[in-house]
């Protein structure tokens, strides 16, 4: 689904990469995989020189997604809950060294 207008303009396409998704099962978990994941994908992004921030969100009702992304993400851009308060998101951007 497209991003709300705001998101596409503070992360415009080619300048910003978006980590969708990271997952590790349950019994692999808390040994440090989804932060080397992450690490790698990172250095990917910044050995390509053209982006200038990582841009990714989450659902702090998901176990440990927010502590996690908050000891990595550099700037929380926004954090609200969504419409009826069902859920809430939190977006980060990791910004690349240049």
């Amino acid at each position: 689904p497209p991003n709300p207008r705001e998101l596409a303009e503070r992360y415009p396409c080619g300048e910003t990469a978006q980590l969708r998704r990271i997952y590790v099962r349950p019994e692999h978990r808390r040994r440090g995989l989804a932060r080397r994941m992450v690490d790698e994908l990172l250095a990917f992004a910044a050995a390509d020189g053209g982006y200038r921030s990582v841009y990714l969100h989450t659902d702090p009702a998901v176990p440990g997604a927010e502590p996690f992304w908050r000891s990595i993400g550099k700037v929380v851009h926004d954090e609200r809950e969504t419409t009826g308060g069902a859920s809430s998101v939190v977006h980060f951007e990791i910004p690349m060294g240049r």
